[in-house]
């Protein structure tokens, strides 16, 4: 059995992970230095691709042999063509995504390799995102896990889901994102399972290591949740991972180590899309889940994109 066979034996039986949030045009500028004032910089390289967290995520999920759907908006917009074509030719489930005439979102992204920083502009406001009506046309019985972008739109999605699943034997997992606006996504935690947490809202909160972000959350917590409460991922780059596990438990999970960061951009995405991997698919614990997305995480940044991460020469072990 060859190497994409056996990751497609993976995940037989088990049923679809959907993905909702959006889909947009990145536009990449690869610079050696971020440009000043009125003086130009010369980019190194300039790439357009297709962008999103929704659809990044569901990029790494198929990678590693998952049936995979995405549920955002699609423009009709001729230009986006691409962008669908794309998907289509990955095997990424699309047919249930709205539509809008609107001009697709898009993002600018510089890639600045003196400071090894990221830069990006999100030109998104005026673009629909999608609804809870067009949410309960989908036939719920077919996912096993639905990843949130993390929006307060959202929530009214994931109550749905949480409705099914209370009618349901067979419950649909239930993850989502926590990049910023913590304030108005409390109700939201209450309806997932899991919670990805981003340092750059932790430091928000002031708040400068893994375990004081676990510490000081698990506390938020306990005063406004009543109901339910999610296992928590702080997501830290080099510093790893903290695991808040849903009774308080702490736990880091160190980073893994490469030589060089080529493309740093999607990381975040590539460690959500391997944890649901290891943890749905190969039924493994949460603790070694978030070992293997870190050195998923590790290897996308060997290089642009996300196809090289279907290649890796030694799989980490599960």
């Amino acid at each position: 059995m060859d190497r994409c066979d056996r990751r497609l034996s993976y995940a037989a039986g088990k049923k679809k992970v959907l993905c909702v949030g959006n889909a947009v045009v990145d536009c990449i500028s690869i610079v050696n230095k971020f440009p000043k004032v009125m003086k130009p910089e010369r980019c190194v390289k300039g790439i357009w691709q297709r962008g999103g967290k929704a659809t990044n995520t569901a990029t790494v999920l198929r990678n590693l042999g998952m049936n995979v759907e995405i549920f955002v908006m699609l423009s009709t917009n001729p230009m986006f063509r691409l962008l669908l074509d794309d998907l289509r030719l990955r095997g990424i489930g699309i047919d249930n995504c709205p539509r809008h005439e609107s001009n697709p979102p898009f993002s600018l992204v510089f890639l600045t390799r003196d400071t090894k920083t990221c830069t990006i502009t999100n030109c998104t406001s005026k673009f629909p995102y999608v609804t809870l009506e067009d949410f309960k046309k989908l036939d719920l019985n077919n996912y096993g896990w639905i990843h949130f972008r993390g929006r307060p739109s959202d929530e009214a999605m994931m109550k749905h889901v949480a409705a099914h699943n209370a009618m349901h034997k067979e419950k649909i997992f239930v993850s989502m994102e926590v990049v910023s606006d913590l304030d108005n996504l409390w109700p939201m935690l209450e309806c997932c399972d899991y919670a990805f947490f981003s340092k750059q809202l932790a430091f928000q909160y002031g708040w400068q290591r893994p375990r004081d972000a676990c510490r000081c959350l698990d506390e938020m917590m306990g005063f406004r949740l009543t109901n339910k409460r999610p296992y928590v991922l702080f997501m830290w780059g080099k510093r790893g991972v903290g695991l808040l596990d849903n009774v308080g438990n702490y736990l880091r999970v160190r980073a893994h180590k490469i030589a060089r960061v080529v493309d740093a951009l999607g990381a975040g995405e590539a460690f959500v899309g391997a944890f649901i991997y290891a943890l749905y698919v190969r039924e493994r614990t949460a603790t070694i889940a978030a070992s293997f997305a870190n050195r998923m995480a590790a290897h996308k940044c060997t290089k642009f994109g996300f196809d090289h991460m279907a290649n890796i020469l030694v799989e980490p072990p599960l």
